[in-house]
């Protein structure tokens, strides 16, 4: 199933375990990061203020991004 397939297991059927699937998810995608050269600290930083941009509304219960604010600008 791979790491975050069994991240998802783990929330989904409410086991015990969902910290320890997410850590595998977090150990595989900082090897990944570093086996092809990706400044990963870099990357979130950069991906954090592109989502501190957005707006976001709860529609039906579920929260749905509607619009960048850069965008209304």
């Amino acid at each position: 199933m791979g790491n975050f397939g069994e991240a998802y297991d783990a929330y989904f059927k409410k086991k015990g375990n969902i910290g320890e699937e997410i850590a595998d998810v977090m150990i595989y995608l900082l090897g990944l990061s570093e086996i092809l050269g990706i400044d990963l600290e870099k990357e979130l930083l950069n991906k954090i203020e592109i989502n501190r941009k957005r707006v976001y509304k709860k529609i039906d219960g579920v929260v749905t991004k509607i619009e960048n604010r850069e965008e209304n600008k």
